[in-house]
């Protein structure tokens, strides 16, 4: 590692307990937006420049644990712990649809198309919600264990999941057949859809991994053990929370574990080429959840077991126009 980073983020408080995942909408005529889902079971709407709070979705009765925008940034989605997966205006915050999946949901993902939603978590199956007649339309099933993110790839007719069993898995909706499975090390903690659809990111233990959605094969595979600087260096972290891979595949950042006797409250960015670790933030209070870049790959986010969400800019050195370092609203 080069070195901790000096730069200031915009930290975005709020929220009581840890934030388990942070999702950037797509560019708006209004703007970007940011979604966080946290454990106090009340996601929240902001600002994706200035972090600045919109709005709270409030009706869970449980842990939140996956919130995304639809393609227009008109509606959200979130999976909690109260069994639901829940959608929302997102200009009104009116609860639209709430949907049973019969046990925790971890991962919620629109389809390309906003009209259906993919739903995965602790009852080790997928299923895929239609949003215009509010039913399940289909449930994939193959998975051993709990899934912890499934997502829609670019074309909407093939989907991606992971989770406890250690086996990324690929989907043809149309037959609702496996097509390819690739084994891991470890559990997948976090999938991502990067560099406009093009590429999943995601995480295993030390380990990150970089899928082409296009040709369904593995770009390369990265070994990236985090050591936490908070330790004097001397502890490698075996878990990788998450990871986001820059629009320009120039670097990706990460988020470190939880499962050590110091969590590592550190958002780690790595040179995407060589996987060596080049900069380290220092912010955050508590084990960072979940990590995002935004659209334009200026700036990120980071989501922590400290409650706080904090957005950093990519190029420290970049100082932004008529913007502070002030803690946000």
């Amino acid at each position: 590692m080069e070195g901790s980073s000096q730069q200031a983020p915009l930290v975005c408080p709020g929220h009581s307990r840890g934030v388990v995942q942070v999702s950037f909408s797509n560019a708006t005529p209004d703007g970007v937006f940011l979604l966080s889902a946290c454990l106090d079971g009340k996601p929240m709407l902001r600002r994706g420049d200035t972090g600045d709070w919109i709005g709270t979705f409030e009706g869970h009765k449980g842990a939140v644990w996956s919130a995304k925008f639809d393609a227009p940034a008109f509606r959200a989605a979130t999976g909690s712990a109260d069994f639901s997966a829940r959608l929302w205006d997102a200009l009104s915050g009116d609860q639209l649809s709430e949907f049973n999946c019969g046990h925790i949901v971890k991962s919620v993902d629109f389809a390309p198309d906003n009209n259906k939603l993919l739903c995965g978590g602790k009852f080790k199956k997928l299923k895929v919600f239609d949003l215009e007649k509010g039913a399940l339309m289909r449930e994939l099933d193959g998975h051993t264990a709990g899934v912890k993110s499934a997502l829609y790839a670019p074309s909407g007719t093939t989907v991606f999941s992971g989770g406890e069993d250690k086996v990324l898995r690929v989907w043809d909706l149309n037959s609702g057949s496996q097509i390819k499975a690739f084994e891991v090390k470890k559990e997948i903690t976090s999938m991502q859809l990067n560099c406009a659809g093009k590429v999943i990111t995601l995480t295993s233990g030390t380990e990150v991994h970089f899928l082409d959605t296009d040709t369904l094969e593995m770009i390369t595979t990265l070994e990236c053990p985090i050591v936490n600087p908070t330790l004097g260096g001397n502890v490698k972290a075996q878990d990788i929370t998450s990871a986001s891979l820059s629009p320009d595949r120039a670097k990706f950042i990460a988020g470190g574990p939880a499962d050590q006797a110091w969590p590592d409250p550190w958002v780690h960015v790595f040179d995407y080429a060589t996987g060596k670790e080049v900069e380290c933030n220092k912010g955050h209070h508590g084990h960072v959840w979940d990590v995002a870049f935004a659209p334009d790959g200026e700036t990120y986010a980071s989501g922590a077991d400290d409650g706080t969400i904090r957005i950093w800019r990519t190029d420290p050195t970049k100082a932004k126009e008529g913007k502070d370092d002030a803690p946000a609203a």
